[in-house]
């Protein structure tokens, strides 16, 4: 409190008075240091606050308990698939923006609350994005472009064969997210490859080169479609909304809403929103053989999901089919995005998403995010047996851009290495704790030495220098050898009261994670 109090008391020239000159270099240190602190805490509860701002728009129905997954044979592959790969694709690549929300305004209303005064500006200027530096189209706009979407070198057995080399497991492509156009010649709506593209097949496609390169096939719908929905929506951010209650209800061109309609129009525009989003999805579960996993993100704008399609009837169809809880409340599989979960989620299946840049669907013009950070994701989830699912975009005419496939290679070099510690690898043993996260195999443990980042960080810039570094491993026998993964080095170690500690010197660190390879006698103590 003192420090704060002296940082406060800066004179008209910034300075503090009756400080020396280092003592206020110091400070000055200290009070960038305290700044950069606060930025980044704000940055952070600014991005969980568009989290938490977009399912309540999208309606998650996802439930903090209730996540008992199936018992289905086919299913099982899930607990241990690792790492998989998200990939959003639409119109969204023909302008190189993130997928559907730039179409939605008032981001920067999200905690702020106008006068009256503003409201009119705002509304007269049709500034929704005021507060806020993220692109703004009118929904109107932004559908323009399924005119010129048509991605003539869509190779997807390109994208599926670089994610297998990667070591990805299974790959999750958008067939259709909250815009509405469905990627597949849908019989259902009118916004789809069959109305803009020729009938061209992408989610076929898809699906063929995943089954070629033994990839698990994961199918992303949004239940939530503001096309159809166009007439009916207010296009204004709902906590906006909610926290600017002067502010009227937006149309497709994010005029003011005149129309009211009647009870009448609203219920058999629910009824048709209800049997086409139903349509679809029997769609997607019908005609293309085996789907290994089913990604919704949100209701439909009906009153009731079930009313829609239930989980039963999917798994009529899809038996051995993996369902996330975000349409149903309940599923297979509990999800994080963008935060991670701060501790070990427990017995259930469990599955963490993030973008690779920082945007879902844009990897063309944003930068990624540092391999080191990325891989440092996937052990901690790996640690706790959650899968982790990065998401990259192609481009509008069906690449990935180069960056993609460069940082995929980091991932799969990096797996040649360290594949043992995180394939088919558990938990530690309940009465064995580390200092940082681990995994275990048999009678080997896998301790992960993540690079660390300035808090918040999380691109290569905001990386610290390595140090020198101990962990610890606790409830073990003493180890038969301890190495680095991928060299012949032996670690020094210390042993005492089955507590295991490991010197990584600063010069043994890789830039990217070290795995720390702890050979443990067997049960039996023999050497195996």
């Amino acid at each position: 409190m003192k420090i704060m109090n002296l940082i406060a008391t800066k004179n008209s020239k910034g300075h503090w008075p009756g400080l020396n000159k280092l003592t206020r270099l110091r400070m000055s240190l200290l009070s960038v240091s305290l700044l950069l602190a606060c930025q980044i805490a704000t940055a952070q509860k600014k991005e969980n606050g568009s989290v938490d701002a977009e399912h309540q728009m999208i309606q998650v129905q996802e439930k903090g308990a209730g996540i008992v997954h199936t018992l289905h044979p086919d299913a099982q592959w899930y607990p241990d698939a690792g790492l998989g790969l998200f990939i959003h694709w639409g119109l969204s690549s023909v302008r190189n923006i993130d997928a559907s929300w730039p179409m939605i305004p008032g981001w920067g209303l999200m905690d702020k609350k106008l006068d009256s005064a503003q409201i009119a500006m705002v509304v007269r200027e049709k500034h929704y994005n005021i507060y806020n530096d993220r692109p703004l189209l009118t929904p109107n706009e932004y559908w323009s472009s399924a005119k010129v979407f048509n991605p003539q070198h869509y190779d997807p057995e390109k994208w599926i064969k670089a994610a297998k080399e990667a070591g990805f497991t299974y790959v999750v492509l958008t067939t259709r997210h909250h815009e509405g156009f469905a990627m597949w010649p849908s019989n259902f709506g009118d916004f789809n490859t069959k109305n803009y593209m020729g009938g061209k097949d992408l989610v076929k496609a898809f699906i063929a080169a995943c089954r070629k390169y033994g990839m698990k096939v994961g199918l992303y719908y949004s239940p939530p479609d503001w096309y159809f929905d166009r007439d009916y929506k207010n296009f204004l951010l709902g906590s906006a909304a909610k926290n600017n209650p002067g502010l009227p209800a937006l149309d497709a061109d994010l005029n003011p809403i005149t129309r009211q309609h009647t009870a009448q129009e609203i219920a058999q525009h629910k009824a048709a929103y209800a049997a086409m989003i139903r349509d679809q999805i029997l769609e997607l579960i019908s005609n293309y053989g085996k789907i290994d996993l089913l990604w919704f993100d949100g209701t439909a704008a009906v009153d009731h999901p079930e009313s829609v399609v239930t989980q039963a009837e999917i798994r009529k169809l899809q038996p051995g089919i993996v369902i996330n809880p975000r349409m149903h409340g309940t599923g297979d599989f509990k999800t994080y995005e963008r935060t991670p979960p701060t501790h070990d989620p427990g017995g259930i299946w469990a599955e963490f998403c993030n973008t690779w840049t920082n945007s879902w669907s844009n990897s063309s013009t944003v930068p990624f995010r540092s391999d080191a950070f990325i891989l440092g994701q996937f052990v901690s989830m790996r640690a706790w047996g959650v899968n982790y699912l990065p998401s990259v975009g192609p481009t509008a005419d069906g690449n990935f851009p180069d960056a993609v496939y460069q940082h995929m290679k980091v991932v799969a070099d990096w797996m040649k290495i360290n594949g043992p510690s995180v394939k088919n690898t558990k938990r530690l043993p309940a009465n064995e704790s580390a200092s940082v996260p681990a995994t275990s195999s048999g009678d080997t443990r896998y301790l992960f030495a993540i690079p660390e980042f300035m808090k918040g960080g999380m691109y290569e810039q905001d990386k610290l220098p390595a140090k020198d570094t101990v962990l610890t491993l606790g409830g073990v026998a003493k180890p038969l050898f301890v190495k680095l993964m991928g060299t012949s080095q032996t670690l020094n170690f210390d042993y005492k009261n089955q507590q295991l500690s490991v010197y990584l010197p600063a010069g043994s660190r890789s830039s990217l994670v070290d795995v720390i390879e702890v050979k443990l006698p067997a049960a039996d103590g023999k050497i195996k």
